[in-house]
């Protein structure tokens, strides 16, 4: 009798794990049923391979698609490596780290249901972040998202000198990180049909450097008919520390501290041997080693990241990004896809560190220090022109020392508003965009250090948690839960139907949300301090600022622009 039973429960047992297993065009897959805080069953697929491991010969170079399998892959647990990053080291850092994880509310065992696909970029710079759920850098949880009949996807790509490495020429072109996004979106629309998504109805979404990856493959001919929409959350490709400009000096310098050989030498196919037969762990610390000798330079902070562009980023080149992104987008050069984005009320409280008082001293002495690099000037009379006119807009009658308030509006606009702003009026000649300002400020953001007098009081991608955070928020008050369920609402309206309000609902207010347009810029605001309300609003987020910062360049840029 007790073998029967120890017979039918391990029969059960694997029926339960059949029933999670799918197999895809590349292979069988076993997931793993987990429950949303409601209750309701979804199914994760953990670390499944997107792409080969980038070592070796493929270091720093375009990612090769993985090879097709046989034995069941087990994503019924995640895989803990991440992609190496950048001033931090971790144990779990390992150039095998191209994985991505699909939750879908989809039974395996039913018929199809041809779900939307929502997929995640993360956000860090560039040079940190990962798409697990659970690492020591962060996750990023399904539970919001999959209550709401989409799948969501989340993913690594290589960061930092792995990533975005550039010799300026075919050696090792640069781009490698977006590339990675490339390839795991072709593996998606290859694959996740499997899942019970829909190929033709996958969204791309991300935070920050997340959000301005989105807008790179906006730009990228190689993304083509990849996704379907878009939303940029806090970034774009205009925004000015998204692009660097050096990345081939960078390139050289940071292979110095491998081989003081690159001090002198330019040879590419060299430095690709050298850094190629390196320990990787090497290669991460030579990015350190340079991110610390550049910061200890005279005149550092005109080369501040945020401002100028953090050292490993994305570049013009001519498999993935072809053309400046200001100019692709005024050209209509683009993915002509749906977008839905925005920023939030005060992005520039993130600089509230104890640097701060040092960069505002060197812009109090040197105000063209402030000046965007994307204007291009090239005589020392209008680049102190040029910055007087800024500090004199942001700080007229004090120092920006004494005038902390003035500093931060100068961050938040200069850094991220005109940007994303910009990027909504080009691509909105091309393509429907809806614009959103994110100023609710909660306590379930959990925002307590980033704060100041007199400002927008919400920091950068405080949204975020609203979003992706997967934990209770019972505990909180009433309108951050109501904000939480507008804001999973909005975006998963947009990721089935391109649309954020596709029918009138009482959840939103049953506001129509507009679309911006041509001469005529409408957005909405989604809360206002404590209150939760949307409320559509004519004109541009920060509308005076946004025609200072146009005399700016129509008075003294010099086209073309990259960013804005």
């Amino acid at each position: 009798m007790k073998l029967q039973a120890v017979i039918c429960v391990s029969l059960l047992l694997f029926i339960g794990t059949l029933a999670q297993q799918v197999t895809t065009p590349d292979g069988p897959v076993r997931g793993v049923a987990e429950q949303t805080l409601s209750g309701k069953t979804y199914y994760a697929y953990y670390t499944i391979p997107y792409a080969k491991p980038p070592t070796g010969s493929r270091r720093f170079l375009a990612p090769e698609a993985p090879d097709p399998w046989t034995e069941v892959h087990d994503g019924s647990s995640e895989n803990p490596n991440i992609c190496y990053q950048l001033y931090n080291d971790y144990d779990v850092e390992n150039e095998d780290c191209l994985h991505l994880n699909v939750y879908t509310p989809q039974n395996p065992s039913e018929e199809s249901r041809n779900l939307p696909v929502l997929v995640n970029i993360h956000g860090g710079g560039f040079i940190t972040g990962n798409g697990l759920a659970s690492s020591p850098t962060g996750g990023m949880s399904p539970k919001f998202l999959v209550e709401e009949d989409v799948i969501f996807v989340s993913f690594n790509y290589r960061l930092g000198v792995f990533g975005f490495l550039s010799t300026g020429d075919e050696v090792i072109p640069g781009n490698a990180g977006l590339a990675d996004q490339i390839q795991a979106l072709k593996w998606l629309k290859k694959n996740i049909a499997a899942f019970g998504g829909n190929p033709d109805k996958i969204t791309i979404v991300g935070q920050s450097a997340g959000a301005a990856s989105v807008g790179y493959l906006i730009l990228s001919p190689a993304a083509s008919g990849l996704f379907a929409g878009a939303i940029l959350e806090s970034g774009t490709p205009l925004d000015p520390w998204s692009y660097q400009r050096n990345q081939t000096e960078i390139s050289f310098k940071t292979a110095s501290f491998v081989d003081s050989e690159f001090d002198y030498s330019r040879d590419s196919q060299r430095l690709l041997e050298v850094l190629q037969s390196a320990d990787a762990r090497t290669v991460d610390a030579a990015a350190t080693s340079f991110a610390n000798w550049d910061a200890g330079q005279p005149y550092a902070v005109h080369r501040l990241q945020m401002q100028q562009g953090f050292y490993y980023t994305p570049i013009i080149e001519s498999s993935v990004i072809p053309e400046y992104q200001y100019e692709a987008l005024a050209d209509g050069n683009i993915n002509k896809v749906p977008v839905l984005m925005g920023i939030c009320s005060e992005e520039g409280l993130t600089n509230l560190d104890q640097y701060l008082d040092n960069t505002l001293q060197a812009y109090d002495d040197t105000p063209g220090f402030l000046n965007p690099q994307d204007l291009h000037i090239n005589n020392e009379p209008t680049w102190a022109e040029v910055g007087n006119l800024i500090k004199e807009e942001y700080s007229p009658s004090s120092t920006f020392v004494n005038n902390k308030l003035g500093a931060i509006q100068y961050f938040t606009e200069h850094d991220f508003a005109k940007g994303s702003i910009k990027h909504a009026e080009l691509q909105a000649d091309q393509s429907d965009v809806y614009f959103y300002e994110f100023a609710y400020s909660g306590q379930l953001a959990g925002n307590t250090e980033h704060t100041y007098p007199g400002s927008g009081n919400v920091s950068h991608v405080e949204e975020w948690i609203y979003l992706y955070w997967g934990w209770p928020v019972s505990g909180y008050p009433e309108n951050d839960q109501l904000v939480h369920n507008r804001l999973v609402r909005i975006w998963t309206n947009f990721a089935k139907y391109q649309n954020p309000t596709p029918s009138a609902e009482e959840l939103l207010q049953e506001i129509t949300w507009p679309k911006v347009t041509s001469g005529n810029f409408q957005y909405v605001e989604i809360g206002n301090f404590a209150d939760p309300n949307l409320t559509i609003q004519q004109g541009k987020p920060k509308s005076n600022r946004m025609e200072f910062w146009d005399r700016i360049y129509e008075s003294y840029g010099n086209r073309q622009f990259d960013t804005y």
